[in-house]
Formats: C-alpha cells, structure tokens, sequence
C-alpha cells in the first residue's frame, strides 16, 4: 500500500464517525468535524488532517507513521482533546481492517490556539501494514 492510500483510507475509517465527514471534493458543513488529505481547511472549526509521514526504506512496506493534526471549536478548551479521544477509540488496537494490520498511538502533543481560538494538538499513530510485498 502505498502512501496516499494509506492517507485516504485512514480518511474514510475516520469519515464515519458520526457528525465527522470526509468529502474530498464538496464543501463542509458547519458543526461538522471535517477530514483532510494533508492540511486542515480554514473552516470549518473542528478538524483533522491526516499525514503520512517518517517512512524508513527498511520498514517501508509494512510500517509507516501517521499524523493527525486536530483542531477544536472556536473558544472550547478541551475541543481539540475531545476530538483526540473519539479518534484514538477508532484508531487505536485497529486490527485486520482494509490493508491495516495494527495501529498504535506512540505520542500526542498540545499545539495552543491559532489565531482564531480553537485548540489544536497532534497525534502520532504507528500503522502496521499488511503487505504481502512485505513478506516476500
């Protein structure tokens, strides 16, 4: 499984979380918490972007490292953390699920406010793939 793949399937597992959407290609609602490719959108308040990122060639067909960096509502503390929660209960122990052999949560951080008042903090998951590429 390649990168962007990986990227957009982490999207979709994310996107059915009720009141969360992934819709690459049309607008978002306000209220909702919205899933992007790479970098979050100026709107609306609350969402997650998803990185691939810190492959190593040795371990590039069966690891790969994922980021979310998640943003909360406009003037809720705990929004970003919130969010955070729902996700790692997704994430977290994924097992067998579309390509994804394992997921595991190995750091998070708090990134303050931006400049419009809504939490940010990220997320690092390790992603075990199941590439049968990987075993040959």
């Amino acid at each position: 499984m390649d990168d962007a793949t990986l990227t957009v399937r982490i999207c979709e597992l994310l996107g059915r979380v009720p009141g969360w959407a992934w819709r690459p290609d049309s607008p978002y609602l306000p209220g909702e918490v919205a899933i992007f490719y790479g970098p979050i959108g100026d709107t609306p308040d609350q969402a997650i972007g998803v990185t691939v990122y810190d492959g190593t060639d040795q371990n590039h067909l069966h690891e790969r490292r994922v980021q979310l960096r998640i943003r909360g509502a406009r003037g809720a503390r705990n929004g970003a953390d919130q969010i955070a929660g729902f996700a790692f209960t997704v994430l977290q122990g994924l097992s067998r699920w579309d390509g994804i052999n394992d997921a595991r949560r190995v750091s998070f951080a708090p990134l303050g406010a931006d400049q419009n008042d809504r939490q940010e903090r990220s997320e690092n998951y390790l992603v075990t793939l199941d590439n049968t590429e990987a075993t040959l």
